[in-house]
């Protein structure tokens, strides 16, 4: 995968516990409403914009990594896509299970999630 190869991540809060069917939910929130904002005209990440259909029509890589409770807020608090339960199934409502990046380049991401690991 190259450097500059637009990429969007996933980080999935690894000290819930959750079974591989929530993390999917979970992640395919943060898919969504990622998406749905880029979209917008009042999107949080209106510079992203040109990265997103770049990445749309190269096959919208996306890359899930595995992190604790304190990587996901400190993303949070720069204003990522941030997921919270709403408590109906495993978990307590308002956990924060996962915190998505808009696409953008690979080189970019890394600065910002390049110390977490792959989720597996």
């Amino acid at each position: 995968m190259p450097d500059n190869e637009i990429v969007q991540y996933f980080v999935v809060n690894k000290e819930l516990n959750m079974s591989p069917g929530k993390i999917g939910a979970q992640t395919a929130h943060a898919a969504t409403i990622s998406t749905i904002d880029i979209l917008s005209d009042r999107s949080a990440f209106p510079g992203y914009r040109e990265a997103f259909f770049q990445w749309f029509q190269k096959g919208m890589t996306k890359i899930v990594l595995r992190g604790r409770q304190k990587d996901l807020e400190k993303l949070a608090e720069q204003g990522y896509y941030s997921i919270r339960d709403s408590g109906r199934t495993e978990i307590e409502s308002g956990s924060l299970t996962v915190v998505a990046l808009p696409p953008m380049p690979k080189t970019e991401a890394k600065e910002k999630v390049g110390h977490l690991s792959l989720f597996k």
